[in-house]
């Protein structure tokens, strides 16, 4: 397949043939003639050969650059895309650094959609006024991972708690997201025992890791009520 400017050929293996396509959206008309593959757009006076017939298929000739292209206002549209949206103002200098790349006026249609939808940042979150009144009242948890690279000790995730009231946070180390009920058991131990405090509101995203059945038995019987919050919304 070759795939230059605004024009695909694609073997057609069944017709023996190649299929061209775009061409004829610019107005050109292609014709397969003496085993020449020959392009014109108003006169045919004006023709030129495409390619020429080798076997069973038509190949290339000539400079591919010079008979592949098509007059299009569109050109710096295509660099801009090419070039992984790049800002239009800079296409002239990339012009300059890059051979063989075709004369082009720096123009475009309106606002590129993928650079806005790229620049999108969520809205600012209201600020709250509601705060805990004592440690352990609320906390907040959430696992993370796999990450794409073992710790030295052969971990993929960690598991944070979070305690509204002081912020102090307790990270878990753990090797299976399934770890999380076994830690949150130890967790719970050892933070209560030490502040002589109770949990009293774990809030959770909707992961997984926090809605096994185990989990669900284990907060009704200790009284802890769970708060769930918007999937993807840490704030």
């Amino acid at each position: 397949m070759i795939h230059l400017q605004e024009v695909l050929y694609v073997p057609d293996l069944k017709k023996n043939l190649v299929s061209i396509s775009a061409m004829e959206d610019k107005g050109y008309k292609v014709a397969f003639i003496d085993g020449k593959v020959r392009v014109w757009k108003r006169n045919f006076k004006d023709t030129f050969t495409l390619g020429f017939k080798v076997d069973t298929l038509y190949q290339v000739g000539r400079s591919p650059l010079r008979t592949m292209s098509c007059d299009t206002s569109l050109q710096s549209e295509i660099c801009h895309r090419r070039f992984a949206y790049i800002h239009y103002k800079a296409l002239p200098n990339v012009r300059q650094m890059v051979t063989s790349m075709l004369e082009f006026k720096v123009e475009h249609e309106g606002v590129c959609l993928r650079c806005v939808e790229g620049k999108l940042t969520s809205g600012p979150f209201p600020s709250s006024n509601s705060k805990t009144t004592d440690i352990l009242w609320l906390i907040h948890s959430d696992i993370f991972g796999m990450m794409p690279v073992n710790s030295l000790g052969g971990y993929l995730y960690y598991l944070t708690f979070t305690d509204d009231y002081s912020c102090n946070t307790w990270i878990y180390f753990l090797k299976k997201n399934d770890e999380v009920f076994t830690w949150f058991c130890h967790f719970k131990a050892m933070i209560e025992n030490q502040s002589e405090n109770r949990i009293k509101i774990l809030r959770t995203d909707n992961g997984t890791e926090y809605e096994s059945n185990e989990f669900h038995d284990y907060w009704r019987v200790a009284g802890i009520k769970r708060e769930t919050i918007t999937p993807y919304t840490p704030e």
